[in-house]
């Protein structure tokens, strides 16, 4: 019985399993996915409007956004009102940036706050 439960537990926690668990997921891991998946580099940006360094982050990614358009993906994510971030993306502090390659393998990860010609940088990306 025992067994039995704990491979429900893993199941339904998409560990163990066949087929696509895709659909099990939360809809923001789905779209931090979805980017990873994009062939292009990304960053995502976990943190929060009630944090002020991330609020100063939201800045920061929405310009790197704009410099980078068509070249890396960019996400920022709330990870108060989105539910599955945390625990998916190991996030343990506010704001974290994690970075992950056009494989979409994951290259690095800071916690703070950074400046667009950082991220850019971590993104592989030149400035226009």
């Amino acid at each position: 019985m025992l067994l039995r439960t704990a491979v429900a537990v893993l199941v339904a926690a998409g560990v163990v399993g066949c087929g696509d668990t895709t659909a099990a997921q939360p809809p923001a891991v789905r779209q931090v996915e979805s980017a990873r998946q994009s062939g292009l580099p990304t960053v995502v940006e976990f943190g929060s409007e009630a944090c002020a360094s991330c609020r100063t982050m939201q800045r920061v990614m929405a310009g790197v956004a704009r410099k980078a358009e068509g070249r890396a993906q960019v996400l920022v994510m709330d990870i108060l009102k989105q539910d599955g971030l945390i625990g998916a993306y190991r996030i343990k502090m506010m704001p974290t940036q994690v970075f992950f390659d056009a494989a979409g393998r994951e290259t690095g990860r800071h916690m703070g706050v950074l400046t667009e010609a950082e991220v850019l940088a971590r993104l592989q990306v030149k400035e226009p």
